[in-house]
């Protein structure tokens, strides 16, 4: 079905009325298959466009979408594929939503939906899905903020012949709330090896970069860690725990070397000239080039705010957040150096926003990851 051959009836609006709104399930499963929301899993449609091409009145928010991020994907055995909950934008889009939904597309191209009643199956994206027999194991969740537990990562088992959802009760030393993570299946089928991510802090509540390979037996529900990765990581921040002007400075200084001065630059120029405050755009760009021999690496695929240097064969990753600044050491390197790259950005740091600024943050349990 596709926006060209779905004539627009007004049954179908009624219809659209119905189910232009995301709604969680009230039985384990409910089949929540409708034409609404297969036209816009076939189609693409966001509430946007939906709301364009069935709507009258108001659109309201959020609206249901299958455009979702850390939603994860399974092939089945017989050649369907698996959609499990996922994000659409984030909590400043009026249709931000976490689903916790599985939407199972079959080979013959016909689509069938199943909702859950969230205490049963809470809303879930950033997660991994692992197919072990007829079952898919869904493990981590970023999730809503309220419902992160970080003593704990969730697990649940979806059974791919009822697609019923049942929780995994687990024991042992678990992770704290790991998602953005991978999976893997030991060759033995009774093992899950869980690697990267992030997850939330048990003590702080902040949001840390996993350097640890936890394994799971789906035998026992036992957690325990295989082994931690020997990196030195620490944070620099502004003494009063503020946020930064970092990225404030990066417009202006685009805006120099362009020429390109758009509404944030400016109004980034009119605030700090309220405070009397220049920014040295040299120094700013040099913030990751200490006075010791290194090679820039360019950033590939990394994301906006990451930078990354090497040396003596150690990569030195710096990941620039609005209120921290992480540095991370994937490897040895002599204390004396440790020192001098803690050092130079203290000076710098604090030279360039004219700023007190500190070290902290030097135990694996500490750092902070700013996303």
């Amino acid at each position: 079905m596709t926006s060209k051959n779905l004539r627009v009836s007004a049954e179908l609006r009624a219809l659209y009325s119905d189910w232009c709104l995301p709604r969680r399930g009230n039985a384990n499963p409910e089949i929540m298959t409708n034409d609404i929301w297969v036209w816009m899993i076939k189609d693409g449609g966001w509430p946007g466009r939906s709301h364009a091409h069935f709507g009258t009145g108001e659109r309201k928010s959020p609206g249901w979408c299958f455009s979702r991020y850390g939603q994860s994907e399974t092939t089945l055995p017989d050649g369907s594929i698996v959609y499990i909950g996922g994000e659409h934008e984030d909590w400043y889009d009026p249709d931000f939503y976490i689903y916790n939904d599985v939407v199972v597309k079959a080979p013959d191209g016909s689509i069938s939906i199943y909702g859950y009643p969230p205490d049963i199956f809470p809303p879930t994206d950033s997660h991994t899905a692992t197919l072990v027999g007829d079952q898919i194991f869904i493990v981590g969740c970023l999730g809503y903020a309220e419902q992160r537990d970080p003593g704990t990562t969730p697990v649940y088992i979806l059974d791919t012949t009822s697609f019923s959802i049942r929780a995994f009760e687990t024991k042992g030393t678990p992770p704290p709330w790991l998602y953005k993570h991978t999976a893997r299946l030991s060759v033995g089928g009774n093992t899950l090896l869980f690697d990267s991510g992030l997850y939330k802090h048990t003590t702080s509540g902040r949001h840390i970069e996993n350097t640890t390979m936890w394994r799971l037996c789906l035998l026992s529900g036992v957690w325990d860690r295989v082994f931690d990765k020997a990196w030195t990581r620490w944070m620099f921040s502004r003494e009063d725990d503020s946020a930064n002007d970092l990225k404030a400075i990066e417009r202006l200084e685009h805006a120099e070397r362009t020429g390109q001065r758009g509404v944030l630059a400016e109004r980034a120029s009119e605030e700090f000239e309220v405070r009397n405050f220049r920014p040295d755009f040299e120094l700013y760009r040099h913030r990751y080039r200490p006075p010791i021999p290194h090679k820039e690496l360019p950033r590939g695929d990394y994301l906006y705010g990451k930078h990354r240097i090497e040396i003596d064969g150690v990569m030195v990753r710096y990941k620039e957040g609005h209120n921290e600044i992480i540095v991370t050491v994937e490897g040895d390197l002599p204390e004396t150096t440790i020192s001098a790259l803690k050092y130079y950005g203290l000076e710098v740091f604090s030279a360039l926003e004219e700023v007190p600024y500190k070290i902290w943050g030097l135990g694996a349990e500490d750092v902070f990851h700013s996303f």
